[in-house]
C-alpha cells in the first residue's frame, strides 16, 4: 500500500473508531462493524472483515476499558494536531479542525529545554518570595529551566500534560514532576 493510501486509511479507520466510542461503548468487533455497515461504511466494514490483521488489531483495541480507549483517542487525535501545525499549510487546518488551543511559544521552549538538557525531568520548586517559581532540570546538564511569562507558565505545562508530551507525578510532599516523554523527544526531529 503507497504511503498516500495508508496513511487515509489510518485516519479514515481512527475518526471512525472514535465516533463509534462516542455513540456506544461496544467492546466487540462486530459491534463496530455492524456501526459502520448502519453508518453507509459497508466498504470499509468489508475492509475490516477481510484482512484478519487488522480484525485481530482493531479486536484489542476495542476491548480496551471504555474511558482508556476514549483518552488514548483524545491523546491520539491531540498528537497528530501538534504534529500538523508544524507542517506549512496544515497548522491552520489543524488548529481549524482540533478544539484545543495549539501549544504557546513559551509552552514549546519548556519542552526543548527539556528535550535538549537530557534530563530524566524536572521539577517544581515553589518560590514564596514573590520571585517566580523555579523548575530545576534533573539528570542531562541540569540547571533550570527559562521561562518568560510566569502568569502562564502553570497553564503551559498544564497544555504539555494534555498534549502527552511530558507526564505529570506528584511527589508525596506536593511537589510536582514533569517527566519527558517520547513524544516529546520525537516531536524535535
Amino acid at each position: 500500500m503507497d504511503p498516500l493510501t495508508a496513511a487515509g486509511t489510518f485516519a479514515t479507520i481512527v475518526g471512525l473508531l472514535s465516533n463509534f466510542k462516542a455513540e456506544r461503548s461496544g467492546t466487540e468487533l462486530t459491534e463496530f462493524t455492524t456501526w459502520l455497515k448502519e453508518k453507509h461504511y459497508e466498504e470499509v466494514a468489508g475492509a475490516i472483515e477481510r484482512n484478519s490483521i487488522l480484525s485481530q488489531e482493531l479486536s484489542n483495541i476495542l476491548a480496551t476499558n471504555h474511558s482508556l480507549l476514549v483518552e488514548r483517542l483524545s491523546q491520539l487525535d491531540n498528537r497528530i494536531a501538534q504534529l500538523a501545525s508544524q507542517f506549512e499549510g496544515f497548522g491552520s487546518l489543524a488548529n481549524a479542525l482540533n478544539s484545543k488551543p495549539p501549544l504557546s511559544e513559551q509552552a514549546i521552549s519548556v519542552l526543548e529545554q527539556l528535550v535538549k538538557s537530557g534530563a530524566e525531568y524536572f521539577m517544581e520548586r515553589k518560590v514564596f518570595t514573590g520571585d517566580p517559581d523555579e523548575y530545576l532540570l534533573i539528570g542531562g546538564t541540569g540547571g533550570k529551566l527559562r521561562y518568560s511569562d510566569r502568569r502562564f507558565i502553570k497553564d503551559d505545562l498544564d497544555s504539555l500534560v494534555s498534549a502527552a508530551l511530558v507526564r505529570l507525578d506528584v511527589t508525596s510532599k506536593g511537589s510536582r514532576k514533569f517527566f519527558v516523554t517520547r513524544a516529546a523527544a520525537e516531536f524535535f526531529k
